[in-house]
């Protein structure tokens, strides 16, 4: 562990723990349930519209021991390949504070993430690792809004929104008392704390999430009646979650689904068709739907109302995604 101090800026690097880590192991946790939960969530959605609830327990079973599995392997990466260490390097200056990942492994085992994935045609692995290489590099900027959260016992300093700690910053036992009087006299001067907001921004996107599930469901029941191609629904609901959570541009994507879910109800309910009845002839589809179909369609339209309003204001900057409002808060 390196440390320097010039007049403007406290420079410091450190093999950040990575197994031993509670709070790391928490976090890969935390990822491995998400990445659980997401799916089972969506495909659950999907049986569930087609009346097939009893293979969401198989589904759930299968996605767990997947989840399990993955936990497993992430910590032995840890342990085998990273050697339970991270090497970090912080600089704390009169803009913010920059957390630098320097580790070799970690840069290239990122870049052979992006490469395997193009190679294997993996849109999942080809992200992950671009999200690594992202990651390589973080900022926080004393004009954003946030709180500091010291722990001396462990010589570490978090760095909170409303809702999720931002940073961590791993000092050594030398310099934390210096870091720590320096992120603080920052703040004060800057009046960082002072902007932080107090209440949660999360209880408002769970709610928003709930809603688009439900909003999506008639649309998955509809999809095979109508003539709907299953993909085009999945990749709505994918967007439409994504443009909450992440990128709110991914609006453009739902509001494109749902223009083509919409064509496809038009189209299918002016069909026109030959009775089977009445040698030649002919009649329109929708002259024949029964009250279930009506309320079906009429469910359907309504959630896509919703899922087309909530991409509208994302798209139209009304709605922040919480990612984007977590890079306002860390001042990016």
């Amino acid at each position: 562990m390196s440390d320097t101090h010039t007049q403007e800026a406290l420079t410091w690097e450190i093999g950040i723990p990575l197994a031993t880590n509670p709070r790391m192991v928490k976090t890969m946790a935390l990822v491995t349930a998400l990445s659980v939960l997401i799916p089972i969530l969506i495909m659950g959605l999907i049986f569930g519209s087609q009346g097939e609830w009893d293979q969401i327990g198989t589904l759930i079973w299968i996605f767990l021991l997947v989840g399990l599995g993955l936990f497993v392997l992430f910590m032995l990466i840890m342990l085998i390949v990273f050697g339970n260490r991270m090497n970090t390097r912080y600089t704390v200056s009169d803009q913010g504070i920059l957390q630098e990942t320097i580790d070799k492994v970690g840069k290239a085992g990122s870049r052979m993430a992006v490469v395997a994935g193009i190679l294997g045609r993996s849109p999942g692995t080809t992200g992950a690792g671009l999200i690594a290489i992202s990651q390589e590099a973080v900022a926080l900027d004393w004009k954003g809004g946030f709180t500091l959260d010291p722990r001396p016992r462990h010589h570490l300093l978090i760095f909170r929104n409303a809702w999720r700690p931002v940073l961590e910053v791993y000092c050594s036992p030398d310099n934390y008392a210096r870091v720590e009087a320096l992120v603080r006299q920052h703040m004060a001067r800057h009046k960082t704390q002072a902007r932080s907001e107090t209440r949660s921004p999360l209880p408002r996107y769970l709610g928003h999430s709930a809603l688009i599930l439900l909003a999506s469901f008639p649309v998955f029941v509809a999809y095979d009646e109508f003539g709907i191609d299953i993909l085009v629904p999945m990749i709505m609901l994918a967007f439409a979650l994504a443009t909450l959570w992440l990128i709110p541009l991914f609006g453009y994507v739902v509001l494109l689904m749902n223009a083509l879910i919409v064509a496809a109800f038009v189209a299918e309910a002016l069909e026109e068709r030959t009775s089977i009845f009445r040698r030649g002839e002919t009649y329109l589809h929708y002259e024949v739907f029964s009250d279930a179909d009506w309320a079906l369609l009429l469910f359907a339209l309504t959630g896509l109302a919703y899922l087309s309003w909530l991409s509208w204001r994302a798209v139209r900057g009304r709605l922040m995604s919480l990612l984007v409002r977590d890079q306002g808060d860390m001042g990016n």
